[in-house]
């Protein structure tokens, strides 16, 4: 796992402002370090060097700041979280093909018809973000 890839955009000038809540100011600190141990044991788990994993744990805490940074979102869990990276997947591995469709709804025990309708909703996912920038 030597491998090293440049997944991230740089990081924006104002990504280091600091939040004016200090309830915010407070907790910050701990949840950061939370995300960091998180990540790295999730790396390592995945078979990373503990260098490499660390060096990944903190490039993944750069890029989520930089996107996310000094704004809240939500993430779900469990069987939502699990549901919207399914259909996620679905559409990367989706080839545009009938065969694809079958193998797909095989795959996931879901109807063909379920499988063409996360598709659609994906497409129409990645087609508003490409054209967010549009408006």
């Amino acid at each position: 796992m030597t491998e090293t890839f440049e997944l991230f955009p740089a990081i924006p000038d104002d990504a280091t402002a600091a939040p004016n809540d200090p309830a915010l100011l407070a907790k910050w600190p701990s949840g950061l370090m939370e995300l960091i141990h998180t990540l790295e044991r999730t790396f390592g788990d995945a078979g990373a060097e503990p260098a490499q994993a660390r060096h990944w744990a903190f490039t993944t805490v750069r890029a989520l700041a930089a996107h996310h940074g000094g704004h809240s979102f939500y993430l779900p869990r469990g069987q939502r979280l699990e549901t919207a990276l399914r259909d996620r997947e679905m559409f990367e591995t989706f080839d545009g093909t009938r065969a694809s469709i079958t193998a797909l709804a095989a795959h996931h025990q879901l109807s063909e018809i379920h499988v063409y309708a996360i598709i659609a909703r994906q497409r129409r996912l990645a087609r508003e973000r490409r054209q967010r920038a549009l408006l």
